[in-house]
């Protein structure tokens, strides 16, 4: 960071830690990866009454153009709500809501051991046996399971995040929305799949918890296990097919699967044995379209940041995505 920003981020901890002494930010380099958000993990140290002390944290800032459009406020008080919750989910400890005090909407958390490995059930970067990849896989399922199982009105989510009457409807208003708000252009092939997704609704389901972007790449991983979930800008309340559609949409698979050994039907029959849900098929093919039309919308806005200068990171358009989406729907073109 630079010396602006590393004497604001001083200012910002010390208006939360008071009257400390010997107060210093180490180590504060942008990690790599990460498409949303900036991420910064620092040290700090500060002493009090001759007492030492250290924190690992970690700050996610937003950049000045992004992929995803998201607020910093909802997915600090969704954390801090799951804090004491059955699920593997970060630690927030601090908050600039409106980006006052950072320059730009931040919020810090505890920062965690561990490896990330986006393609860790293909070999990645952790070269794992074929077995020991089945078993990361089978406890990607418990951690949506863990998601899925949380108590959301005894968290307080409810206070948080919308409580949609119709929960496939609000999905596809949601994203729709978003289609047209960063569209540079007609997209008469999302046109038609917004229509689909409205003629496809499932039925009702169940509320629950819904992650939005369960991967691999959005896990800390301590040697062969899960250990933490990342990244919950997405989190909503919706119904949890989205999140098992989001895991098996084939265009993930590569993230996601192990082909002969852990495909997507085995990853459904997981989640059904061990849920005791069953997954409806045609819904699934449902929130499986939504999630490519979702993908679809965040290029969508990262071409639009793109142009409107707001990055240099050049983002391809929803071109491919659209085909795919075209070839889930085939046959019903009318």
């Amino acid at each position: 960071m630079g010396n602006e920003f590393d004497a604001a981020l001083e200012r910002f901890i010390r208006r939360r830690l008071g009257e400390v002494d010997g107060l210093r930010v180490e180590g504060e380099a942008r990690a790599t990866g990460g498409q949303s958000r900036e991420n910064w993990p620092f040290d700090l140290f500060w002493q009090v009454g001759g007492e030492s002390h250290h924190r690992r944290l970690f700050l996610r800032r937003d950049p000045v153009g992004s992929v995803l459009e998201t607020d910093r406020r909802v997915e600090y008080e969704v954390l801090r709500r799951l804090h004491d919750q059955p699920v593997r989910a970060p630690e927030v400890v601090w908050l600039d809501a409106d980006g006052s005090e950072l320059g730009r909407p931040a919020l810090v958390m505890v920062r965690y051991d561990g490896l990330n490995d986006h393609f860790i059930l293909q070999g990645g970067h952790s070269q794992f046996d074929e077995d020991t990849r089945a078993g990361i896989a089978s406890q990607m399922v418990d951690l949506m399971i863990e998601i899925h199982a949380l108590d959301w009105r005894g968290a307080g989510l409810h206070e948080v995040l919308a409580v949609p009457s119709d929960l496939a409807t609000a999905a596809i208003d949601e994203w729709a929305g978003v289609i047209e708000r960063q569209s540079l252009e007609p997209q008469p092939v999302l046109a038609f799949i917004e229509q689909w997704l409205r003629r496809n609704r499932p039925a009702p389901s169940e509320t629950t918890v819904v992650h939005g972007d369960i991967k691999p790449g959005n896990v800390l991983f301590n040697g062969d296990r899960v250990k933490v979930l990342l990244d919950w800008e997405t989190v909503h309340l919706g119904d949890p097919t989205e999140d098992v559609g989001w895991v098996t949409n084939p265009l993930r698979g590569v993230e996601h699967q192990i082909p002969g050994r852990w495909e997507a039907d085995d990853l459904v029959s997981a989640y059904e044995a061990r849920t005791g849900r069953t997954v409806d098929r045609a819904a699934l093919r449902f929130w499986q379209v939504l999630a490519n039309y979702k993908l679809a919308a965040i290029a969508m806005t990262g071409v639009r940041s793109f142009c409107d200068g707001r990055t240099q990171r050049v983002w391809s358009g929803a071109g491919l995505l659209g085909k795919v989406l075209l070839a889930q729907t085939e046959g019903e073109l009318r």
